[in-house]
């Protein structure tokens, strides 16, 4: 623009010792061409700016983190003056991260047109991606002037972190005081209490579960298919602490993978974490529709600063199945959990790297009575692939 500046007034100049020298109707023309053409060009620049409608659209759905994602600069001009020059600012934060990242795009709008320009993200890790358009700068024909205009709302899309398979869910998540029992709607089990379902008789079917007056109406044997009790719900508690982000983000691909492990396999089970602001304990029961609104609001809660929030359980709630997760474990932790009223203990210990997992080997071994499995930042799916819940 300083440079485009001096231009000008250099050829101001030079029009002027040309009038000077001349003094005819063109020269005069000319030179005052020369010296309205700024205020036009700035005029022009005004309007056509002015009527600029620009969106940034963002995917839609649940996005895994590691993966390609198309953020899209939309932009019209419905005006017939064009804008030759265009920057703008983006900058994209993961919350969970707390770090910038800023791209800028530089491009031209033609009269009466609308261009779509695609933004390639590859999220490392998961959160609330929040991205927004910072500064918007026009540039007018001759390079003189520039505006700012405003940038139209910020969007938010969340990054899901990856589900890991594992091992199909084996027995049942009972409790000894679990009083009112829901049944399987898609598994038939050993329930005589509830039917299930009918069925043709197959060879080693037992004879008790035959329907016999029903067999009695129609030319083959029926049979009766028993119902399979689902129990009190397991409990899936995040400790969610400050730590390094690659730990927190296996911490997150642990806990889902645990959750939908569960829901496959038709069990009830809650998310509970620590509210910092609130001072409670959070519950979220989880269905296969709520695990990811569950790890959307268990992300958006801030990380606290404590060794252990364990002591928000109620020491006397029974619990069928508590499943434990944390980032870096400390003995204190494993002992608190042992005085809770817990038919099983299942600890998922996020560690930082292979001095901190032999250390958690050492300190498992004074606790038989937990079931311990230590997980590194890269290597999650390895290590759920040998927990059996």
């Amino acid at each position: 623009m300083i440079l485009a500046k001096l231009a000008y007034c250099l050829l101001l100049v030079g029009l002027v010792f040309f009038f000077l020298l001349f003094k005819d109707t063109l020269s005069l023309i000319l030179l005052l061409c020369i010296f309205l053409l700024p205020g036009f060009s700035w005029l022009w620049l005004r309007i056509a700016g002015s009527r600029l409608r620009i969106r940034l659209l963002c995917p839609s759905g649940t996005l895994p983190a590691g993966e390609q994602i198309e953020l899209q600069l939309f932009l019209q001009n419905p005006c017939i003056l064009p804008i030759p020059h265009a920057v703008f600012r983006i900058r994209y934060r993961n919350k969970l991260a707390q770090q910038d990242e800023t791209i800028l795009v530089s491009t031209g709008l033609p009269a009466r047109s609308s261009q779509t320009i695609g933004l390639q993200l590859l999220p490392e890790y998961c959160g609330c991606l929040r991205a927004e358009i910072t500064q918007i700068r026009l540039y007018d024909m001759l390079r003189m002037f520039r505006i700012r205009i405003s940038a139209p709302p910020a969007q938010e899309l969340w990054i899901m972190p990856h589900i890991w398979p594992m091992q199909p869910v084996s027995g049942q998540v009972l409790s000894q005081d679990s009083e009112n029992e829901t049944f399987s709607q898609y598994r038939s089990g050993d329930d005589p209490s509830e039917v299930f379902g009918l069925r043709d008789y197959h060879p080693g079917d037992r004879l008790n579960r035959i329907h016999w007056k029903l067999s009695e109406k129609n030319t083959g044997l029926i049979v009766k298919e028993f119902s399979l009790p689902i129990g009190q719900a397991a409990v899936l508690f995040a400790e969610w602490k400050q730590s390094p982000l690659p730990m927190q983000h296996a911490l997150l691909e642990s806990l889902i993978s645990v959750s939908v492990a569960f829901s496959e396999s038709e069990h009830p089970h809650n998310l509970c974490w620590f509210d910092p602001p609130g001072e409670r304990l959070v519950t979220v029961p989880v269905s296969d529709a709520s695990i990811y609104e569950g790890i959307r609001r268990l992300m958006s809660t801030p990380t606290h600063t404590l060794s252990s929030t364990l002591h928000c359980i109620d020491p006397d709630r029974s619990i069928s199945h508590l499943i434990y997760f944390t980032a870096g474990v400390q003995p204190e932790q494993l002992v608190q959990l042992e005085q809770l009223h817990a038919d099983r203990i299942t600890v998922i210990s996020v560690n930082a790297d292979e001095e901190d997992a032999a250390c958690f080997q050492r300190t498992a071994a004074a606790f038989p009575q937990l079931e311990l499995c230590p997980v590194s930042p890269g290597c999650v799916g390895a290590a759920l692939r040998e927990v059996i819940l």
